[in-house]
C-alpha cells in the first residue's frame, strides 16, 4: 500500500521538509531501475534522494547514509548538477511526483510497466529509461498540489452508498482501502461509503503506520495503524512514511529472499533424497551380493583344467568341480577359442575384484552423501531461521557452476563436490572439459590438481576469498580425488601435482587435455574420495 496515491500525498509533504533548497550535487544510477540523487547537508554528508522504477516496487524516500558504488555507475541527467529543489508536489489525482529545479522539472511517474523518471524545461526532455511517451505534453496541462485536504465533489448524495461512483470520483482508490471500506461497513451497518473513505484517507494522511507479516497473503504489509481489515504479525509502527518504507523494503526482500530459498531448497530436497535413495538401494542389492571374483576364478580353472575338453564353436560346457565333484555348467562365446574363453574368465575375475571394490567405495560415499541430505533436510524441516534457510540455499543450490557454456555453444560438465560443508571442489570428465576447467572456468588463485605422469581429471578447488588460507588437510584431499579421477585409481598412493590456477597454460597446438606448469608441488596421496567430500551434482 505504500505505493497508494494518498501515501505517496503524505510522502511528498515529509519529504519537502528535507530536500526543499538543497543542491543536487549527484545523479547516477548503480542498479537496474533505481535513479540516486546527491543531496548533502552539513549534519548528513551522505544524504540521498532515491527513486526506483521498478513497476513492482515503485517508491520514492531520502537515505541519510548512501555510499555511491566504486564501479558500474551511469550517471545521468547532467543538466540537474548544482541545481537547488524548490518544492516537492504531486498531480492532483495521480501518481505523478513533480520535483521542481532552477529551469528544469524532474517528473516521477508510477504507471505500471511505464513507470519512468523524466527531465524536462521548455526545451528539452529526457528520460531515465527509454521511452516513447512525451511528458511535457500532458504534464504541462496537469495541476500538481501539496495539499492534504481531500476535495470532495459537489454532488456527494450518489456516492454515499455506491461504491462504483465513489471509484469514478477517485480512481486511486486501491483494493486495501475497498477491503478497508468493506470490513468497517460489515462492522458499522448505519454508516455510509463516503465517510468511511474520508476517515480512511485521513488516516493514511495523517496516522502511524504499520510494518509487519499478514499471514492471509504470506507477505509483508505497510498499512495505516488503525487498519481493521488486516491482522498483521511481527509488526512495527512508524511515525513517518519515510522510516516505514525504509523498513518495509528490508523486510519486504528479506522475506522475499526467505520464499526463494524455500521454493528452491523444496525442489532440491524432493529430487535429490529421492535420487540418492534409488542409488543407495542399487548399490546396497550390489554390495550384499558380495563379489563374483572366486566364481570367476573357479569357472577359467576348471576350464583351464579341461582345455582338451573344450573346441571353438562351443557356446557351454558341464564339468565337474575340483572341490566337491558338483557339475558346473559354464557359457562360452563359439566365436573363441579353448585359450580365449580361459582368458575371458581370468579377466572377469580381476574385473569383478576392481568393480567390487568400487561398488564398495560407491556404496559408502552414497551412503555418506545420503546422511549428509537427511541431516541437512531434518535442519531444513524443523528450522524458521533464515540464516540456516541462506545457509543451506548457499551449501546446496549451485547455480549451474558445473556446466560452463562457451561463445560457441558447447557445454561442458563437471563433477561438482563440497568439502566440509564450504570448499566447491570441480572435477575435469573428459579432456575438452579439463581445458575450459583449467584455462578459463578455473579463477587466478584457484588451486589445481592432476595425478602425476598419469591420465585423469583437471581438478580445481574455488577460492572466493584469497586473504583466508585454504587449509593443508583440504589441500591434501583435493590432491586425493585428483588421484581417484585417474588411471592410478587403484593405486595404493599416487602422487599428484597441485599449484595455483595463475600458474596453469595451454600452449598453442598442445594436444586436449594437456597443458604446460610453470610452477607445481606435489603430494603423495591415497587415491579416495575424502571424508566430508560430498557430490553435488554430476
Amino acid at each position: 500500500m505504500f505505493k497508494n496515491y494518498f501515501y505517496l500525498l503524505r510522502s511528498i509533504r515529509e519529504l519537502n521538509k528535507f530536500i526543499l533548497d538543497t543542491e543536487i550535487l549527484d545523479c547516477f544510477s548503480q542498479e537496474k531501475n533505481n535513479l540516486f540523487f546527491s543531496i548533502p547537508t552539513n549534519d548528513f554528508p551522505l544524504r540521498h534522494l532515491i527513486i526506483s522504477t521498478n513497476p513492482n516496487s515503485p517508491y520514492i524516500f531520502i537515505k541519510n547514509e548512501h555510499h555511491k558504488a566504486k564501479k558500474n555507475v551511469v550517471h545521468f541527467f547532467p543538466e540537474v548538477i548544482h541545481k537547488r529543489i524548490n518544492n516537492l508536489t504531486i498531480a492532483e489525482n495521480d501518481r505523478i511526483i513533480k520535483i521542481q529545479l532552477e529551469n528544469y522539472n524532474i517528473y516521477y511517474s508510477v504507471r505500471g510497466n511505464n513507470t519512468n523518471i523524466f527531465l524536462v524545461n521548455n526545451d528539452e526532455e529526457y528520460s531515465f529509461k527509454k521511452s516513447k511517451f512525451t511528458a511535457s505534453e500532458e504534464f504541462n496541462k496537469i495541476n500538481f498540489t501539496n495539499d492534504l485536504t481531500l476535495t470532495l465533489p459537489e454532488n456527494i448524495s450518489n456516492i454515499t452508498t455506491n461504491f462504483t461512483e465513489l471509484k469514478k470520483q477517485f480512481p486511486m482508490i486501491s483494493s486495501e482501502i475497498k477491503n478497508e471500506i468493506n470490513f468497517r461497513i460489515d462492522n458499522k451497518a448505519e454508516r455510509n461509503i463516503l465517510d468511511i473513505f474520508i476517515e480512511i484517507v485521513n488516516e493514511i494522511i495523517s496516522d502511524k503506520i504499520k510494518v509487519g507479516f499478514n499471514a492471509d497473503l504470506g507477505k509483508v504489509v505497510f498499512i495505516p495503524n488503525r487498519f481493521k481489515s488486516m491482522v498483521l504479525t511481527d509488526f512495527s509502527i512508524f511515525n513517518d512514511y519515510n522510516s516505514a518504507l525504509q523498513f518495509y523494503l528490508r523486510s519486504f526482500y528479506k522475506e522475499n529472499a526467505k520464499s526463494n530459498y524455500l521454493k528452491d531448497l523444496d525442489k532440491f530436497f524432493d529430487k535429490e533424497l529421492s535420487n540418492t535413495a534409488n542409488k543407495l538401494n542399487k548399490l546396497s542389492s550390489r554390495v550384499n551380493e558380495g563379489s563374483k571374483e572366486e566364481k570367476y576364478y573357479n569357472k577359467a580353472n576348471l576350464l583351464l583344467g579341461n582345455i582338451h575338453k573344450i573346441s571353438k564353436g562351443m557356446d557351454e560346457i558341464i564339468l565337474e568341480n575340483f572341490n566337491n565333484s558338483q557339475k558346473v555348467k559354464i557359457t562360452l562365446n563359439p566365436k573363441f577359442g579353448p585359450k580365449e574363453n580361459i582368458d575371458k574368465y581370468f579377466e572377469k575375475a580381476k574385473d569383478e575384484k576392481v568393480n567390487y571394490k568400487k561398488s564398495v567405495e560407491l556404496y559408502n560415499f552414497t551412503k555418506e552423501k545420503y546422511d549428509s541430505l537427511k541431516e541437512d533436510y531434518d535442519i531444513y524441516k524443523k528450522t524458521n531461521s533464515e540464516v540456516d534457510f541462506e545457509r543451506l540455499h548457499k551449501k546446496l543450490i549451485i547455480k549451474k557452476d558445473n556446466i560452463i557454456k562457451m561463445d560457441s555453444g558447447l557445454k561442458f560438465k563437471f563433477w561438482h563436490y563440497i568439502i566440509d560443508d564450504t570448499y566447491h571442489v570441480f572435477v575435469g570428465r573428459d579432456s575438452k572439459s579439463n581445458d575450459y576447467l583449467s584455462v578459463k572456468f578455473a579463477k587466478q588463485n584457484d588451486y589445481w590438481f592432476h595425478a602425476r605422469g598419469l591420465p585423469g581429471s583437471h581438478v580445481v578447488i574455488r577460492v572466493d576469498n584469497v586473504k583466508e588460507g585454504i587449509p593443508k588437510d583440504i589441500i591434501k584431499k583435493g590432491a586425493s580425488l585428483a588421484a581417484y579421477y585417474s588411471k592410478a585409481k587403484t593405486a595404493g598412493t599416487a602422487p599428484v601435482s597441485y599449484t595455483l590456477a595463475k600458474f596453469v597454460y595451454k600452449k598453442k597446438g598442445m594436444e586436449p587435455g594437456k597443458v604446460f606448469l610453470t610452477k607445481e608441488s606435489t603430494l603423495l596421496v591415497k587415491p579416495e574420495i575424502p571424508k566430508n567430500c560430498i557430490l553435488i551434482d554430476e
